[in-house]
């Protein structure tokens, strides 16, 4: 066991679909290693559904991992999140003083506004894991405005954040040039750790049927809905596709309206929810993924976690240039492929997708990128060196 003791921050709970696969899962493989608990705010209606809470308790004491939990609080927004950091202070000085913790792995920012004010006195090694350029993302997908008190606020904190960690984690390689420029921080601090995946149980495809498409997630904020929408129909009406699989746990009427603006029939489309157990059957449901994202500055941060997944569960993914990094991932084995939404040729994509070479190309794109056990071996190096 590493002489390290980890102490491990998240803003999202465990009990999320997020925390769990990109929390949870990592730390069971890290707990073989190092001594880890981990902090989480998790939200009152998770807290409620005592069944999956006591799932989770499960899988972490079996990992012999000790779960620090607090209740979130989310409105009003700017006193609630204040007495939430409050909680963590006093959490961050109990566990340094009585337990020894160490190091300190902050992931995203908000919880590590503490730490700007306080670690001169705590002196924890800090690695601050920034799961994507989260204060820009808030002018790019939440109209924060950049004259505002609370984005200046943040940006002065993400600064100070950079400067104090031993250690940067982000996701895209475009985001850790844009890192060491715009802070004059050594390349060696900032390591990539993309959105790994646990591998998703895959099925044999069936011969002959039509094409279907999938959309898996939010339809708002970072994505583009309506130019996914657009494209399928432009599928649709040009061969005899089958429909587009839409799992998303947003407002059911709200995805409905925004079809109805695209004119797709009823018979077109499908519109479900599906819990992390089920993601694999999900996948099975349809032949490639499929989403647009918004570009702009913070999407160069920014590879969504279901790309991993899909590939893993041999589902070619097709989507626009967002970023960098998703060029390179394309260029890789054309696992995933890039299309120009506005002037793509239709017959491409279904040359693309009726490949046989397809699934060994998914595998390969998923090893060489996404695996859970190649995360975990980054972070377990990283463990080791601050």
């Amino acid at each position: 066991m590493s002489r390290n003791k980890i102490l491990y921050l998240t803003y999202d709970g465990l009990l999320e679909p997020l925390g769990y696969t990109q929390v949870l899962k990592y730390l069971e493989g890290l707990s073989r290693n190092f001594t880890i608990s981990v902090v989480s705010f998790e939200k009152p209606n998770h807290l409620s559904n005592t069944k999956n809470v006591e799932r989770i308790k499960k899988i972490l004491r079996n990992k012999g991992i000790k779960w620090i939990v607090h209740k979130y609080h989310q409105k009003p927004q700017i006193p609630s999140t204040i007495y939430d950091l409050l909680i963590l202070t006093f959490t961050l000085f109990y566990q340094r003083i009585f337990f020894n913790y160490n190091v300190l792995h902050l992931r995203g920012y908000v919880l590590g506004i503490p730490l700007v004010f306080l670690n001169w006195l705590l002196n924890f090694k800090i690695i601050f894991d920034i799961r994507g350029f989260w204060v820009d993302e808030k002018v790019d997908r939440d109209n924060w405005s950049k004259e505002s008190y609370k984005y200046k606020f943040m940006k002065f904190i993400e600064r100070i954040l950079f400067r104090k960690a031993v250690k940067i984690v982000t996701l895209t390689e475009m985001s850790k040039n844009i890192i060491k420029e715009q802070h004059n921080i050594n390349q060696e601090t900032i390591l990539v750790i993309r959105t790994c995946a646990e591998k998703v149980k895959t099925f044999k495809r069936i011969d002959n049927k039509k094409l279907n498409f999938g959309y898996l997630g939010s339809t708002g904020r970072a994505y583009n809905f309506e130019e996914t929408l657009k494209f399928f129909k432009i599928m649709k009406q040009t061969f005899d596709v089958g429909k587009l699989f839409i799992f998303s746990g947003d407002e059911r009427s709200k995805i409905e309206e925004m079809i109805a603006t695209c004119d797709l029939s009823s018979e077109s489309y499908e519109i479900n929810f599906a819990e992390r157990k089920d993601i694999a059957y999900a996948f099975k449901k349809f032949d490639c993924l499929l989403f647009n994202l918004k570009v702009n500055f913070s999407i160069s941060a920014s590879m969504p976690t279901k790309i991993g997944e899909s590939l893993s569960a041999n589902v070619p993914v097709l989507c626009n240039n967002f970023n960098e990094d998703i060029l390179e991932i394309s260029a890789f084995n054309n696992a995933c492929k890039i299309i120009n939404f506005n002037n793509q040729n239709p017959q491409e994509v279904k040359d693309f997708l009726l490949n046989d070479s397809l699934d060994e190309r998914c595998q390969n794109t998923y090893r060489k990128f996404f695996t859970l056990e190649d995360g975990v071996e980054k972070y377990k190096q990283i463990y080791k060196d601050v």
